[in-house]
């Protein structure tokens, strides 16, 4: 009888014990919903066959109605782990994104939307994604 009433203190003070919070642990500042959110960032990941690709030229251009590039482009280089990051200002739909390889010959363009995902061309292994700010 002694032990089944010992058994409810047992979990409570376990339960409470594993809801305190350390005092020195910083509380985040709520975010008020007028601010806006800061704009997400592309990371773009270039494979070949299985090894990283530096040295990739990433083209990301705005587009026009028409789908064609318009305006100034971001240019990048994929660095020693095959990676360029872009911060987006817009939503990823009124991008196009180049890649261009001089030493094999790749050359390809297209609309970002569609880009986005993980995909292959030959050797090429392509993964584009959207990080949160």
């Amino acid at each position: 009888m002694r032990r089944t009433s010992l058994l409810p203190w047992i979990l409570a003070l376990a339960f409470s014990a594993t809801l305190a919070q350390k005092p020195e642990a910083p509380i985040p500042r709520p975010r008020p919903p007028e601010e806006p959110l800061s704009p997400p960032v592309l990371e773009v990941r270039v494979l070949f066959g299985e090894t990283p690709l530096p040295g990739i030229l990433v083209v990301l251009q705005p587009m026009a109605p028409n789908r064609m590039p318009f305006g100034k482009g971001i240019l990048r280089l994929t660095d020693k782990d095959g990676t360029a990051r872009f911060p987006l200002t817009e939503e990823a739909t009124g991008f196009l994104i180049a890649f261009h390889d001089r030493e094999r010959g790749l050359r390809l363009q297209m609309p970002l939307a569609f880009a986005l995902g993980t995909w292959s061309l030959g050797p090429y292994r392509f993964a584009l994604s959207l990080l949160p700010p």
